[in-house]
Parts: structure tokens; sequence; C-alpha cells
């Protein structure tokens, strides 16, 4: 019988090493352990052994292990190295960077040091420590993809977009199949609206990922911005074949609608649509999937059924499904933030918090930051949470002149932060309009909790309390459109400045003589196609003029509504071509030389102009109106019974041309509706009532 053959410590090393290898784990541990038995200071042993403990799992372990190779070598680089991976895998991010830079300070040329020092640096916000390391790991080995890929995910956070193009450029250039690269591309793409580089990104990770839910779920997303809203939903659909309870491809079609209307009977359609794929989520929701909070706050997160609300419809019964959809899910997740608050009556201040993505230049802040910064400081400490990612000189005033001003766009920080500040109201401007606060307003983190008409749509959620409206913008039957009580501040509801007229660009068009410009100031999704004959009918009555129209947010929405009404024009025997003009988006100075140069603003229905006929009105222009059942549609309905302006409220479509005719013929109709604006515009503007009232109804609503 032959005897087993007695192994020598190396022979047993290299036994073990060899099953590492091969990663047959147990029986190298076993092996490295024996070895470790009887030559504890074997520095090999010791140090694979914390290799192979991080392997499984075992971080510490795998630390401890290490921490004794540094005692028996202290210049051992691998175990610095190995030993910042693990603790940064702990979270023990500082300890972690003394320990890649001791491994620095023993080798200046390891790359992959440089890049993991890197990412720890990252994870902490460093981001120009980080940026650092990235290149000095690029300077070492230029083809190290994942510094190029990170370095370009850095920049991009830093809003260097150009830079971190080139980043991931030259990362497709070493490896042209690196998927990561081309959907990083295909984020910057879209946000720099370069959206058919961004597809091409898109699909040139499925070509090299086939099983990629996140391409098709952003692809689709760009192809329903263009108005393909069928070929968007494809996409979706792909993404949840792959996997089918992934519940942000299930969230994505759900709120899929299109930007703007090829017909009517679309609108139903997608109506239809929502009420079905709301359904088929909570069936998901039910399966007692074990979605992970991460999967379920990115589902939420990708999001909005903003669209829905540019219907013309009544949408509080759909809002509540919907809203009820959201509570069932932050209801899990964020189960201690749906408990009642109690009022703070004992305290001396009111805490106000107001809740936004648009503190910046954008009609949310134009009306109503003066909420924010003319509340009376005797009573109220005024909180502001910015839950945006640019900054201009509305955010600088709002940040210098208010008590606390708290940016984020992280979800838990927002929540925490507003709960711990224990306020007594919370205002949300803008519900419905970006997808964090859908989450945040889902909760209850003050003891009263408001909507208002940033976005004129009720909320559907149980924790909005009150929805603050204008007096002149609702009628009697108006609270049944709303799930949250309704109040009504006096007259427009705002305290709105007077718009800067000082740098005014006349932009350049040529406008033939005597040709009447009607204009049209509102965005072309709020045009619906049931009212596209409006159109028609005026020019019917005056041939002589010309429709004034602003370009969509892309080429696609415009074509679709030229499409449209060109069809129409048609039938009668006329070319809309001929009769129409569409100005590219542009400045606020080149919008209000568009606004001088036109002759009549035509008010869109269903959703009518707001701060845009407010702009109007200060340049002193004649606009028609006709009211909607909905407070959406009434805004300039308000502004015009301010100005005790009856003659261009319309009182059916019909109307609405004969008084538009009537503008563009009679001279004199036409002077004396603009001499009434004249008299009377500054009441518009800088507006105190609204805001005492506003301060009063908290004040009762606390006791």
């Amino acid at each position: 019988m032959n005897k087993k053959k007695n192994l020598t410590r190396d022979e047993n090393f290299a036994l073990a090493l060899q099953n590492h290898k091969k990663n047959n784990l147990q029986i190298a541990k076993k092996l490295y352990n024996e070895i470790l038995k009887s030559s504890p200071y074997y520095e090999g042993a010791q140090s694979n052994l914390g290799i192979l403990y991080n392997q499984l799992g075992e971080h510490q372990k795998a630390k401890n292990c290490l921490e004794k190779v540094i005692q028996i070598n202290p210049n051992n680089l691998a175990a610095y190295y190995n030993l910042g991976i693990i603790l940064h895998e702990l979270g023990e991010n500082q300890k972690a960077i003394s320990y890649y830079e001791k491994a620095i300070q023993i080798n200046p040329n390891n790359s992959a040091v440089y890049y993991n020092l890197g990412n720890t640096l990252k994870e902490l916000g460093e981001n120009q420590k980080a940026i650092s390391c990235y290149e000095n790991a690029i300077q070492i080995n230029p083809n190290h993809i994942d510094a190029h890929n990170n370095l370009g995910i850095i920049l991009k956070e830093l809003g260097e977009n150009q830079k971190a193009i080139s980043c991931y450029e030259k990362v497709i250039q070493i490896n042209p199949n690196f998927a990561n690269a081309y959907y990083n591309l295909g984020i910057i793409f879209k946000e720099l609206g370069e959206n058919q580089k961004a597809i091409s990104c898109y699909e040139k990770v499925i070509q090299i990922n086939p099983n990629n839910i996140d391409a098709y779920n952003n692809l689709g997303n760009i192809l329903n911005q263009l108005g393909e809203n069928q070929k968007a939903i494809i996409c979706y659909e792909k993404a949840i074949k792959i996997e089918p309870e992934n519940l942000t491809s299930h969230w994505l079609s759900m709120n899929t609608f299109p930007v703007i209307y090829k017909n009517f009977e679309e609108i139903d359609q997608y109506r239809k649509n929502f009420i079905k794929n709301i359904k088929k989520v909570n069936l998901l929701l039910d399966a007692q999937l074990k979605f992970s909070k991460k999967q379920l706050v990115n589902a939420i997160n990708s999001s909005t059924n903003f669209y829905l609300h540019y219907q013309g419809k009544d949408v509080l019964e759909l809002q509540q499904h919907y809203a009820h959809l959201i509570e069932q899910i932050t209801q899990n997740i964020y189960q201690e933030f749906h408990t009642e608050r109690k009022k703070n009556i004992s305290t001396k201040y009111i805490k106000i918090g107001f809740v936004s993505s648009f503190f910046k230049s954008h009609t949310v802040s134009k009306l109503f930051k003066n909420w924010i910064l003319k509340l009376d400081q005797k009573f109220f400490k005024r909180f502001v949470y910015y839950v945006g990612n640019k900054f201009d000189h509305t955010t600088n005033e709002i940040k210098k002149n208010v008590d606390y001003f708290f940016n984020h766009t992280d979800v838990d920080q927002l929540i925490n932060q507003i709960s711990q500040d224990n306020l007594d109201v919370l205002i949300y401007l803008d519900i419905g309009m970006k997808p964090i606060i859908q989450i945040l307003s889902s909760l209850r983190l003050a003891p009263i909790q408001c909507n208002t008409w940033g976005h004129p749509v009720t909320s559907g959620f149980k924790n909005i309390d009150y929805y603050f409206s204008s007096e002149l913008m609702e009628d009697q039957n108006s609270q049944k459109y709303y799930s949250e009580n309704l109040i009504m501040l006096p007259n427009l509801g705002i305290n709105y400045d007077f718009p800067n007229l000082s740098n005014i660009k006349n932009p350049n068009i040529l406008k033939k003589s005597n040709t009447t410009i009607f204009l049209n100031l509102q965005s072309l999704f709020k045009l619906l196609p049931q009212d596209d004959h409006i159109y028609l009918d005026i020019l019917k009555k005056n041939s002589n003029c010309c429709f004034w129209f602003i370009h969509g947010k892309n080429n696609s929405v415009t074509s679709i509504f030229k499409e449209r009404i060109s069809k129409l024009f048609k039938k009668e025997g006329y070319n809309f071509e001929k009769y129409s003009y569409f100005h590219p988006r542009c400045r606020q100075e080149e919008f209000f030389g568009l606004i001088e140069e036109s002759d009549i603003i035509l008010d869109s229905f269903n959703w009518s102009g707001g701060n845009t006929s407010l702009e109007a009105i200060s340049l002193n222009k004649p606009i028609v109106t006709y009211p909607s059942t909905f407070m959406r549609g009434r805004h300039t309905y308000g502004i015009l019974k301010i100005l005790d302006i009856d003659e261009t409220i319309a009182i059916s479509k019909k109307n609405y041309v004969k008084i538009a005719v009537k503008l563009a013929n009679e001279k004199n109709f036409r002077n004396s509706i603009i001499n009434k604006i004249k008299k009377n515009k500054n009441k518009l503007f800088n507006d105190d009532k609204p805001l005492k009232f506003l301060e009063e109804v908290i004040r009762k609503k606390l006791r």
C-alpha cells in the first residue's frame, strides 16, 4: 500500500493557489488555514486567505487576515490595496482611503489603486479629488476603460458635458463593445436635446446587450417625447418580456401619453390604456413579489402622468387611482411618514415650507416666488426645498432671502430633512410635474399640507389637505374636481412682479403690411384637435391674417400639429402654410418681442395662459379667451375680470371667433380694449391682498 506523500509547506501553498484559481474556494480555504496553523507568518497564505474570505463575503475575516499581512510585511502593497477594497465595501470609506494612500506611497505607479481610491472619493462627494485619481490612473494606464468611464460620469454630474462625451468616446475607441459608455453617452445626448444621437447610442447598447432593460426604457422615453408613442410602448414591452416583474418598465408604459394628439379619438384611447395599466401595476404589487426599496422608488421616479392632464377632461377619478397606487408603495417603504403629525401651536413662529422643482427662471417661480419672499417675517419662518439641479439668478434670490434653503434630488435626503425641520405647513407648488414630488406629496411630512396651481390639477393624494386657488378662476361647482379642500384666494391668488421689459429683442420676421397677426403663446401640446377649426373659422371671416405659434420642444411635435391642422385647412381649400408661422423657441427678451410684433393673442382652450397672458397684458395686447370648466382653462378669464374686460371673454367657440374677427376688423374696438388694459393692468401686479389672505388662512388652520 502506497503511503500518502507529505507535502511541504510551499507545495501545500501551490496546491491551495491552484484550487483558488479554479474557484474551489472551500478546498483552498482549508489548505491556507492548515499552512497558517504551522506557519502563522506565512505572508502569501495569509494574504490569499484574506482575498478568499472577501470573495466569500466574509469581510471581517478578510480584514483580519490582511491586517496580519501588514504586521508581517508593512510594505505589502497588495494587502493595503485589498484592505482598501474591503473597507470600502464595509462602508468604512475614510479608513479605505488611508489604506489606498499607503499603497500609493509604496508604489505610485499602480493604476488600480488610483482607480479604486477615485471610486471611494466619488462616493463621498469629493469630486475634484476623485477626478485627480482617475486622471492619474489614466496617465499610468491610458487604456484604463473604467477610469475613463467613471471620469466621464463625474464630469457629467458637474455639468461638463463635452468633457464627459470625450471620456466616453475614448472608452469606445479602446473597446467599441463597451456598452456602458454608449449608455452614458445616450443620457448626455438626451439632456442636450440631441435625440437622434441618443437613440443611436441606446440602440448600440441593445445591440451589444439585447437584455439591457434600462436601455429599452430610456429609448422608449425618447421616442415618447418625439411623439412616437407606439414605438415607445414597444420598447417598454420588450423590457417587460425580458423581465416581467420590472416595475419601472410597467410604470413607464402606464404613463405613456402622446405629447400632442393626432386626433380626438386618441384621447379616449389613452385614458382607457391608463386605467388598464394601473390595474396591471396593481396586480404586480399584489403578487407579493419582493421588490426592494430601490426598485419601488426608481419606478415612481421614472415618470409622471403629466400629459394625462392636457386632455381637456375631468381627471379627479384617474388622479385618485394613480395617487392610491403611489400611496400603496410609499406606505410600505415609508410607513413612519404616513402617520398624522401634531400641530406646533405653542411656537413663536409658523414654520412654513415650500417644495418645487422650479426655483429658477420658470413660470412656477414667476407665479409664486413672492408667496415666499413677501411672507410676514414677524409670524413666519420660511423653509425652501428645491428638488431641481439648475441654478440661476432666481434661485439665488430665493436662497438669499429665506430662512432656510435646502437643495437635493435624493428622495430620502429630502424626506428626512423636511421631517426633521418640524414644519407647521408644507406647500407644494407643482405636484404632477416632476416624479420625485409624487413620492413626497404622498407622505405626511407636516400637520397641514397644501397644493396649488403651479401645475393646476388636483393631486389625488389623501395627505394633501388643501388646494390654494383663485376666486376668479373657479366657479361654485369647482370643489367636485378636487380631492383637496378648495380654498379660494382673492383675485388671482398670487403676488406677481411686473415683467422686466427693458431688453426686448424684436424677432427677425418679415411681416406683411396690414396683416393681422394672431399669436398663440401656448405650448403646442395644449392645443387639442377638436379646437383646430377655430383658426380656419377666423380665416374664413378675415383672410388678411396670419397665425403665429411657438415651435414645440422637438420637430416631431410641431410636425404632428402642422399635419393635423393642414388636413383641416386643405378640406376647405386653404393652404395652412400660407397663413401660419412657427417661431423657434427662444429666450424671454425675444419672446416679448414676438408678443410686441403681434396684434391679438388667441388664448388656448382647456389650458389657458397664466404667466404668458400676464406677460402679454404687460405689453398691452388684447387677449381672446373662452373659459372652460376647469381652473386650468380659466386663468386668462380671471386676468380679464380684474381688468374689467368682459368684451373678449367668449361664451362659446363661435363667439370666440366673432370676438377675434371683431378685434381684427374694428380698430376702435381693439383700441378700446387696449386702453382698458393700460388703465387697469397695474391691478394685476404686486397684489398684496392674496398673500395677506393666505397668511390669515394658515393662522386659522393652525389654531
